[in-house]
């Protein structure tokens, strides 16, 4: 038979086809605890890490083998799927010794070893995280972040204020309405003495 085509490097979990020009042979794999392949089909399985040897034999007993290693593939990326513009959310992967990667840094960036992301414009950016040839991504939203919230930091109870925020588009809230109550258009209104946080959240947070 011909050389075999197909890579000689494979994450777990991965399924690649491997390939020769001369029909009627079939396939086999010297260790089916680190990978498996049809025996027609030449679809390898990555199971584990390591080493096997891919045959492809003819009938007659003629073969050619092709050495395949199988790597460790990164965990899931855990972390928020979004960030808003100024600031920082950090990201993490149970594999540990890879890197990260943005796919656009104008919007967000990335610490290549921390996975501290830095959000710089608004939009939508992929975070990668690899591991020698194999990988495993994210998708991160960057959110515009308000403007400071303008107006008193007091009121008395039974009487009212407004706050305003220059982006539009939030929404306020109340850290303790037996304390303060605020509605959607940012009047603030004092139920009971005491001090309450007022916010004021755009898109997811």
């Amino acid at each position: 038979p011909s050389p075999i085509s197909g890579p000689t490097t494979v994450c777990v979990g991965a399924t690649p086809t491997y390939t020769d020009p001369t029909s009627g042979g079939h396939w086999t794999s010297s260790t089916t605890s680190v990978a498996t392949i049809g025996s027609s089909t030449g679809i390898l399985n990555a199971i584990s890490p390591g080493t096997t040897v891919i045959s492809y034999v003819m009938p007659a007993g003629c073969n050619t083998t092709l050495t395949v290693n199988v790597v460790t593939s990164p965990s899931p990326i855990s972390g928020s799927s979004t960030v808003c513009v100024g600031s920082t959310t950090t990201y993490t992967d149970g594999t540990s010794g890879g890197t990260w990667s943005s796919s656009n840094t104008s919007y967000a960036t990335i610490g290549s070893t921390t996975g501290v992301v830095t959000g710089i414009l608004p939009g939508t950016v992929t975070i990668t995280y690899s591991l020698g040839s194999c990988s495993t991504t994210k998708l991160l939203t960057v959110n515009t972040s308000p403007g400071a919230i303008t107006g008193t930091n007091h009121v008395c109870v039974g009487f009212s204020t407004v706050l305003s925020d220059p982006t539009s588009g939030g929404s306020w809230s109340s850290s303790n309405v037996t304390i303060a109550t605020v509605s959607g258009s940012g009047v603030v209104t004092g139920a009971s003495a005491g001090v309450c946080t007022i916010s004021y959240t755009l898109g997811d947070g």
